[in-house]
This record gives structure tokens, sequence and C-alpha cells, in this order.
């Protein structure tokens, strides 16, 4: 198995103390308040050269970046990977080549123009230090276009950036430093990855103190921990906080096809259904269609389990999903459930019809909800303040007009819509939780 350095940071002397990367066998430095400036110092050197390009040229870089790496997929991270992320072989190949396949040129400048961002206003903005020109990122999860698309925002407007992975998934983001640096190592140079636990406040405030915004993806609570954090900071710097979220999809009853089953079913099994992007609740239009339909899905995942198996889950995950299941057939028979699809004797998938339209918790690792619904009203009555919490929502309503399908997602108000099947394809543009994913690291504007 080859494994990529776990920490990369430019401009820091050698021989540091170490510790181990959480649980993992893995050993990263520990730097002291000095290291970290001199760090921060070496990321503005690199990136004070990577502004000198034109946005042109950045967008051209990264296009044949995100290319190139969707063209090498997983290759020889492959077996690391599987074990970091928990996917199968086929489930990273599949997280892999999504992460990288929205990234071209057209999408780059797309998001540029979405925010009125052209070569005069980012020319401008960094001459005036409106730019956060360091920019510290927190992720979490195994998620992997989590981390490809924080940096290829800071990248496209020229900030040098530090990254702290999530223990529970440390190395996608060392593989793509490692695969950077051969092919875009201009890239590489401005970016600095480590590791530190939570607890460690020492190293928490050297890496904050340096950095002139902090992005933070996380549980609520994680995420007001880092915040109170960097408030400490004296001046603290900006704070872009990405909590928890959940995703859904929309089926009227002419979209309840083999296609959108199909879709539905890819939307839900990529990334095991860990991401904020991952749907959850599938809201689907009652009629005599429905449990067909529910049926297809059902199909689909199991069809999925076969060529993209799920991951490997430790004893705690496999409990709470057979609780699950128990529940939901216990439901089923006091009549809350109208259906409950799901393998024999395994806990692989499962697909619930509720009969009415309310909120229902998902277990995730490929457990889908039906909601169903005969107007849009009563999705909002039956979700209530859940919705406040929604990022996409995927769309198969080939019957409804444009008009009604805007008045729809004006109640729900998602932060993302795509086709069943292409929810996860995100661009960069995408407003994640709300905020404007380049202008929010320009906050002089």
């Amino acid at each position: 198995m080859q494994l990529p350095a776990p920490s990369h940071l430019p401009g820091a002397p050698g021989g540091l103390p170490e510790r181990r990367l959480g649980s993992t066998p893995l050993r990263v430095p520990k730097p002291s308040a000095q290291v970290a400036r001199a760090v921060w110092q070496a990321l503005d050197s690199a990136a004070a050269a990577w502004r000198r390009r034109s946005s042109e040229e950045r967008v051209r870089v990264l296009a044949r970046s995100a290319r190139q790496l969707r063209a090498r997929g997983p290759g020889r991270w492959g077996e690391a990977l599987q074990r970091s992320t928990g996917l199968s072989a086929a489930g990273l190949e599949a997280a892999w080549d999504t992460t990288f396949a929205p990234h071209d040129r057209d999408s780059l400048l797309r998001a540029l123009r979405e925010e009125a961002l052209d070569e005069t206003m980012l020319v401008a903005a960094a001459e005036r230090q409106l730019l956060a020109r360091r920019v510290l990122h927190v992720v979490a999860g195994n998620v992997l276009p989590a981390t490809w698309i924080v940096l290829a925002r800071g990248w496209l407007l020229g900030a040098a950036q530090w990254l702290r992975p999530a223990q529970r998934e440390p190395l996608f983001a060392a593989c793509l430093l490692a695969d950077l640096a051969e092919i875009a190592p201009e890239l590489a140079a401005c970016t600095a990855l480590l590791w530190w636990p939570h607890a460690d406040a020492a190293t928490s405030h050297a890496v904050v103190a340096g950095a002139h915004a902090v992005t933070v993806q996380g549980s609520d609570d994680g995420v007001a921990a880092w915040r109170h954090q960097v408030g400490r900071c004296k001046p603290a710097p900006l704070f872009i906080g990405y909590g928890s979220r959940w995703s859904g999809a929309l089926v009227t009853r002419a979209g309840q096809t083999r296609d959108s089953a199909r879709g539905a079913a890819r939307d839900v099994a990529l990334f095991d259904q860990q991401g904020c992007l991952s749907p959850t609740l599938l809201f689907a239009e009652r009629g005599a269609g429905l449990e067909k339909w529910c049926r297809r899905l059902a199909q689909e995942l199991a069809d999925l389990e076969r060529k993209m198996p799920r991951g490997h889950l430790g004893a705690r995950a496999r409990a709470a999903l057979r609780n699950w299941h128990e529940t939901a057939r216990l439901d089923q028979a006091v009549g809350d459930l109208q259906g409950f699809w799901a393998p024999e004797r395994s806990i692989a998938w499962g697909v619930i019809l509720l009969r009415r339209c309310a909120a229902y918790e998902s277990p995730l690792d490929r457990h889908v909800v039906v909601v169903p619904f005969s107007d849009p009203e009563e999705i909002v009555r039956g979700l209530g303040p859940h919705l406040e919490r929604l990022q996409g929502l995927a769309l198969a309503a080939p019957d409804w007009s444009a008009a009604k399908r805007q008045d729809v997602l004006d109640r729900l108000h998602p932060t993302r819509t795509a086709p069943v099947g292409s929810l996860q394809l995100a661009p960069l543009g995408w407003p994640q939780d709300h905020h404007p994913p380049l202008r929010s690291l320009i906050p002089g504007l």
C-alpha cells in the first residue's frame, strides 16, 4: 500500500517534534508558533507569484489540473484511500470522478461571472488588500469534493491556504497535494496541510492567528466551537461556517420513471450517502405508480450494491442500521409506513415509503425515505423547521411548468438544484450554505 506524506508544510524546518495522526500509525509535525509563521510566510511568497497570473491563466491551470487528476483516478493511492474514506474500490473510483468532473474551464469562468468578478475587480481586490490572502480550511468527513472545492475557490482567487483535514479521513488532501506537486507545483507551493487534535489549543491558535479567514465544515456544535476559538484571536479572522445540512429529491407523478429511479439511486449511493448533497428524503407525488417507483428505486440500489458496493462499516454503524431496519419493520406493522424494501438478511440498503408527508430520520449509508405529497404546500407544512437545513434538491418534474417549479424552489429554498442523478456534480459556483462561494473570501467588496 502506497501512502502519501500526511503533511505538507512549505517553509517549515526539518526535525520538528512529531505526534501520531489520531489513532492511525501515521505521524505529523507539531509546529510551534514560530514555525507556523514561517509556513504562512512561505505560502505568502508562492501565492503572490500565483496572483501575478491573470484570472484566465489561473482558470486554465485549475481546469487542466482537474482534468488530469480525473484521468489519473485514485491510482497509486487506491488502497490507502479505501481505508481512509471507508469506500469500496468501485465507490472510490466513482467518488474520485465526481470530485473533479464538474471543474472544467467553462464552469470556472461561469463561477467568476456569476459573482461579477472580472480581471479588473480581482486585481483591484488584491492591490487594495480586500481579499482574504490567507485562508485556513477545517474540513470534516470523508466526502472528497468538500476538500477540492474549498481549495479550488482559494486558488482561483490567489490566496495562500492551509488545510486541516478530518481525523476521520486524513489522506485525500495529502494524495491531492502529492499529485499536484507533479502536475501543478504552483498550487502545491501555496498550500499547507496539517492535522492536529482539536484539543491542541496552542497549534490552533498559532495557525488561526496567521489567517485572514477561516472556513469550517462540520456539525453545528463543531462549527460553533471553532467560531468561539477564532473569535478569541485579536484581530479575529473572518469566519465562514458550514454546518449540518441534508438534501433531497422531488419527483412528480410523470417523473416517476425508471431513469429517475436510477438517477436517485446513483445520487444516494455516491459517497455512501455521507455528503451534504446526498439525498435522504425523496419527496414523491402521490399516484397509482408510486409504490412501483419505490420498488424500482430499491432494485436500482440492489444493482448498485453489486456494481459499486458500499464500503466497510464499523460495529457501531452496523448496529445502528440493524436497529433502523427493525424499527422500520415495526413501523410498517403498526401502519406508519406504506412500504419497506430491503435485501433479505442484509442491511446494505433500504427504502421506506411513509404514509404521510413528514420528516423521518435516515441512518444514511444508502437508506432513503420516500415522503409522499399531493401538493407542494404539504411539504412545507410537513417538514416545517426541518427545511431550514435543506442543502440540495434533485428534480424530476417534467409535467410541471417552469413557473410552478420556481414557486416550489422559492418555498423550499435549497442552495443547489439539479436533475435527478446529477445533484452531487456541484460546480465551483455552488453557493454552499447560501454563502457566495468566492465573494465570501473577499470581505472588503
